[in-house]
């Protein structure tokens, strides 16, 4: 009786999780998370298959469910968030993904179909005294290989945080409790521990992915804005929180403009020599496009300070179904650009006619050390991060600008 309300009490702990983590994978529309889901409905189901056994005697459907959900599911598709969450190459996550789901489908048909032996009691069934050779390889295969990817992947944010990795280090204390996770689903499985303890370790462990789960990505209030914080290195009003270890960007004074300019940036000429000269009846200088109609005078210094503005533009190549999730983060991240970013004088992202899945963020900033601030702002790494998965493939073009004097006035909110 005190195992069956162990289990129960483990089974509604891990049915408030599921459910919170799932909602989350919804709203979200990220893959870890939803391979963490995945994950959670697998020990969730165990665990209410324990309850049930425990209560009314375990039978060979309960006992399959039991070992599909915890020994293979849990493990193998907490290995799958893991390697989704920290890779940084698609490659790396498409083989991941590929391999994960053609394991499991296999695993699950032998796991369904191969005969049982021994008999069937109120007590926790061990999988050596009740499956034959090949169900065992599949499910000690499944433990191995979640094992050294949670080991690896620790090991390697690990690495990344000690060389000051801004990202890795956010990441660093979710990723420990989703690989103590990982050890709870192998040790409850195993049969090695008894009732009492192999219930508590799958109950735990379903409670550390959801825990782990939600200190991956930034806890706030979508329908806040960022008017109520005059810099981003302060607690916004959204709740979100710069670790303290966050690395500040430091102004790098503006480089000598080269003869040439380098890949991915704009930069404004100093006027030839033989450039006409302004009549003397317009002493404000250069004009600028006035977006609302007809020119308006940009004086003199404006234009001086923009001599040497620096920008970029990004072309992100979207994958199918993640573009409004993408919008999303594109502008929380613009909201925080112009908000925090005094001297940025142009962040748009915009949307291509007849390319649904394709984004362009036009950026121009007033030089080079207002560009090398905006690199070390929290809310781009935070943008990078979350938006990594969304992503197929990104381009930066290299442009060659003509002459010019003063460019557009930065619209008040970005162009789609």
């Amino acid at each position: 009786m005190v195992d069956a309300l162990l289990a129960l009490l483990a089974t509604l702990g891990a049915l408030t999780a599921t459910g919170l983590l799932v909602q989350r994978a919804q709203k979200d529309r990220l893959l870890y998370l939803i391979a963490w889901s995945f994950t959670q409905v697998g020990l969730t189901l165990a665990l209410l298959c324990m309850t049930v056994g425990f209560m009314a005697g375990f039978n060979g459907p309960l006992f399959r469910v039991m070992e599909l959900g915890a020994a293979l599911i849990g493990p193998v598709w907490l290995a799958l968030g893991m390697v989704e969450l920290i890779a940084r190459y698609v490659q790396v996550r498409f083989a991941a993904w590929l391999f994960a789901i053609s394991y499991t489908v296999v695993a699950i048909v032998i796991l369904l179909l191969d005969p049982l032996k021994g008999s069937l009691s109120k007590s926790l069934p061990k999988p050596s005294a009740t499956y034959d050779a090949l169900p065992l390889l599949l499910i000690d295969g499944a433990h191995v290989i979640a094992v050294i990817c949670l080991a690896a992947c620790t090991g390697v944010t690990a690495w990344l945080a000690s060389k000051q990795d801004q990202e890795a280090a956010e990441l660093l204390i979710p990723i420990a409790l989703i690989a103590l996770a990982g050890v709870l689903v192998v040790s409850g499985t195993r049969g090695f521990l008894p009732a009492p303890l192999a219930v508590i370790a799958v109950g735990a462990a379903a409670g550390l992915v959801w825990y782990g789960a939600m200190r991956t990505i930034p806890v706030y209030d979508e329908d806040e804005g960022y008017d109520d914080y005059d810099g981003y290195g302060d607690e916004p009003a959204t709740g979100y929180e710069e670790p303290a270890f966050a690395a500040k960007a430091e102004p790098v004074p503006a480089p000598t403009p080269s003869p040439e300019p380098r890949r991915g940036e704009l930069r404004f000429p100093e006027p030839a020599a033989e450039e006409l000269r302004f009549p003397s009846d317009n002493p404000a200088g250069p004009t600028a496009v006035d977006p609302l109609g007809g020119p308006s005078r940009v004086p003199a210094p404006a234009a001086r300070e923009l001599a040497n503005a620096c920008g970029q533009i990004t072309v992100y190549t979207l994958l199918d179904g993640r573009e409004e999730a993408f919008d999303r983060l594109a502008t929380d991240l613009v909201k925080a650009a112009l908000a925090a970013e005094p001297d940025t004088v142009i962040f748009a992202c915009h949307e291509v006619v007849g390319g649904p899945t394709q984004r362009i963020f036009y950026q121009l900033f007033k030089d080079e050390a207002a560009f090398a601030a905006h690199r070390g702002q929290a809310h781009l790494r935070r943008f990078l991060a979350d938006s990594r998965t969304h992503v197929l493939a990104t381009n930066v073009i290299e442009l060659k600008l003509g002459p010019a004097k003063v460019p557009l006035p930065a619209p008040d909110f970005p162009g789609r």
